[in-house]
C-alpha cells in the first residue's frame, strides 16, 4: 500500500471498508477492499502530501463514497430515456420496449457500479422472448448494444467509471444474406402486388432505400423537375443526407402519384387516403400470390445493390445512391451470382484469347478458344 509510481503520476493505494455512505481505512480487516486514488503529480514530495491528506480523511470518516451517489440502473434507464438525444434515435422506440420489458426487470436494483461482466454474460444466457422462447443470437445482441450505449452514457457523465458491457464480445449471429430476385420472381412480385405497394416495390428494387425513408417520405422531398429525391439527414439510418436520382420507371410511378395528391397529408406513399405505417400484410399477401420464398422487403436494397454493380455504376457513386457508408457495407449488399462468374469467365476467355493470338499460332488459339466456349456455355 501507499505510493505508486505510474507513467501520469503518483498514485496513492489503501484498503478501505465501504458502507455506501463513507470509505473508512481498513487495514487487516475482512472485506476490506484496495481502492487507488491518483495525486495529479509526479512530484514524490507532494505526492506523500497528498498520501497524508486522503488517510486523515479516510480515518476521520470524511471520504464520502461513490455508491452514495451512484443511481440504480432502474433511475438510470429513466433518465436515459428521457434524453433529447436519446429520443431522437431512429431505434429509440425498440430501446424503451427492451429496457422496459428486459433490462429493468433483469438489473434493474442494482447500482450502476455494481454491475459486472459476468452480470452480463448470465443476462445474455437467460434472455428469453416475451412469450417465453429462447430469443434469438440478434435480438439478444441488440439488447447488448441498447445496455452498452446506456453504459457509455452514464460513464460520459461521470455516473460510472468503466463501462463493463463493453467487456462482453457479442458473438456473430452469422446472419448476413444474399437473396436476390431473378427477374422472373421480380416481374411475378410486382404483378401480383396490390396497387399502393407496387410505388413502393419499384423505388426499394430500383434504388435501395430503406423501408422507414420510403413510407416516411414526403412531396417536398421528391424534385420531379430535376429527377430527384432528396433525403434529409433526420431521415436516414445513417444520420447523412441523400440525392437520390430516379430512374425513369420510379420517375413515372412517382408522377402518376402526383397526380392524386391528398389535400390532407404531405406523404407520398398511402392507403386509403392515410399515411402507411407498415407494409407487412401487403407485402405478405404479393409474396404469396407470385409464389416467392424466403425474401424479406430489406432484400430489395440487396437487388438494388447488386443491380447498380451489373450496370456498371462505380462503387462511390452506388454507394451514395443506395446509402452505405462504408465499402465493406456496400460489399455485404453487392450480391455476385453465377452469371456474374459466367460473365467473368467471358471475359477472361476474350483476354486469353487475344495474347495467345499474339504469343503462338492461330491456330493453337483457335483450339484454346475452342475449349473456353465449352466451359462457359458460350
Amino acid at each position: 500500500m501507499g505510493l505508486t509510481k505510474r507513467k501520469d503520476g503518483y498514485y496513492v493505494e489503501f484498503p478501505v471498508l465501504d458502507d455506501g455512505k463513507v470509505l473508512t481505512l481498513a487495514r487487516g480487516t475482512p472485506g476490506a477492499k484496495v481502492k487507488r486514488w491518483k495525486t495529479g503529480t509526479n512530484n514524490k514530495t507532494m505526492a506523500n502530501t497528498q498520501e497524508t491528506l486522503i488517510k486523515a480523511d479516510l480515518m476521520k470518516g470524511l471520504m464520502k463514497s461513490k455508491s452514495s451517489r451512484c443511481k440504480t440502473f432502474a433511475e438510470w434507464a429513466e433518465i436515459y430515456l428521457r434524453l433529447e438525444g436519446v429520443k431522437s434515435l431512429r431505434t429509440y422506440v425498440d430501446r424503451v420496449q427492451t429496457l422496459r420489458y428486459q433490462l429493468i426487470p433483469y438489473f434493474g436494483r442494482k447500482l450502476l457500479n455494481e454491475i459486472r461482466p459476468e452480470d452480463i454474460e448470465n443476462y445474455r444466457a437467460q434472455r428469453l422472448r416475451r412469450n417465453g422462447n429462447p430469443a434469438s443470437l440478434g435480438t439478444i445482441n441488440k439488447d447488448h448494444t441498447f445496455l452498452k450505449h446506456m453504459l457509455s452514457v452514464a460513464e460520459k457523465r461521470g455516473l460510472l467509471e468503466t463501462n463493463v458491457a463493453k467487456k462482453v464480445a457479442l458473438p456473430d449471429p452469422k446472419n448476413e444474406r444474399d437473396r436476390v430476385l431473378t427477374e422472373d420472381e421480380w416481374l411475378r412480385l410486382y404483378n401480383e402486388a396490390f396497387p399502393h405497394l407496387k410505388p413502393i416495390l419499384l423505388l426499394a428494387y430500383h434504388l435501395g432505400p430503406r423501408l422507414g425513408e420510403i413510407l416516411n417520405l414526403t412531396w417536398d422531398r421528391v424534385d420531379l423537375k430535376r429527377g430527384f429525391i432528396k433525403l434529409r439527414g433526420v431521415d436516414t439510418k445513417t444520420k447523412d443526407p441523400r440525392l437520390v436520382p430516379m430512374t425513369p420507371e420510379v420517375y413515372g410511378s412517382l408522377t402518376e402519384l402526383s397526380k392524386v395528391r391528398s389535400l390532407t397529408t404531405n406523404h407520398v406513399f398511402l392507403y386509403e387516403g392515410r399515411p402507411l405505417n407498415g407494409i407487412k400484410r401487403a407485402f405478405g399477401t404479393a409474396l404469396r400470390r407470385s409464389g416467392i420464398e424466403n425474401l424479406r422487403f430489406h432484400d430489395l436494397r440487396h437487388c438494388a445493390a447488386t443491380n447498380l454493380r451489373q450496370a456498371g455504376v462505380d462503387t462511390i457513386t452506388a454507394m451514395k445512391i443506395v446509402g452505405h457508408k462504408s465499402e465493406q457495407m456496400h460489399r455485404r449488399y453487392n450480391t455476385i451470382q453465377p452469371v456474374d462468374l459466367h460473365e467473368a469467365a467471358k471475359k477472361l476467355q476474350k483476354y486469353t484469347a487475344n495474347t495467345v493470338l499474339t504469343l503462338g499460332s492461330e491456330s493453337t488459339s483457335e483450339k484454346n478458344v475452342s475449349r473456353c466456349n465449352h466451359y462457359v456455355g458460350a
